[in-house]
């Protein structure tokens, strides 16, 4: 009974940092929206770059890259993205050497099912400001 209850678990626990993290409530019937391909959650305030996505399928397992921004600083979207994997499953793992070589970048990498999610992390350099992310997935 317990393990037919877990994935509703991890999506209350998702929700629940959803909410933490925006600081306002979303009503029931307007999820948080996700990553076309990758059923990960964006950070309130992000929209992922359209045209922007690359999907592969191979015979070890499929490769996945997509982009967001959004208003919010890097500190901010590490903080939520570190609340929010778990509760989707992903274990974070430490830090590949060559996951983040630039120093501008924070990076957060976690595995899942045989496949390894990186995000990268960084400021927009623009006068807008802002964060990018760069989701990627590929097999381990």
């Amino acid at each position: 009974m317990l393990e037919k209850s877990r994935p509703y678990m991890k999506m209350l626990l998702a929700l629940m940092a959803l909410l933490l993290l925006s600081g306002r409530l979303v009503a029931q019937s307007d999820p948080a929206p996700l990553l076309v391909d990758l059923d990960i959650p964006l950070m309130p305030g992000f929209v992922e770059v359209e045209g922007d996505r690359v999907v592969f399928d191979t015979p070890e397992g499929r490769i996945v890259e997509a982009r967001a921004t959004g208003p919010h600083g890097r500190d901010r979207a590490v903080e939520y993205y570190k609340l929010v994997l778990p509760s989707l499953s992903w274990a974070a793992i430490p830090e590949q050497p060559d996951a983040c070589k630039d120093q501008a970048m924070v990076c957060l990498v976690a595995q899942r099912d045989g496949e390894i999610l990186t995000l990268k992390i960084s400021k927009i350099k623009t006068a807008k400001g802002g964060t990018l992310i760069l989701f990627s997935v590929s097999p381990e």
